[in-house]
């Protein structure tokens, strides 16, 4: 079975994401992107110590601080 990803540009207007789409759209990795969130450096919603969503004015805050 294949899975479906969405586009660039889709990600891109998204206004959130879940880890996986995030990490896809910055060539990160996934647990880079958990990490960031559990550690609080990422800003998001975290239900029983899963990261859920991302928001994307969060995800904009963490790379201009990161710059």
């Amino acid at each position: 079975m294949s899975v479906e990803h969405e586009s660039v540009d889709e990600l891109l207007h998204k206004s959130h994401y879940t880890p996986e789409e995030l990490a896809e759209l910055l060539d990160m990795s996934v647990d880079f992107i958990r990490e960031e969130a559990l550690q609080r450096r990422l800003r998001a919603i975290i239900i029983d110590h899963h990261v859920v969503s991302i928001l994307r004015h969060d995800v904009i805050t963490w790379l201009d601080d990161r710059r």
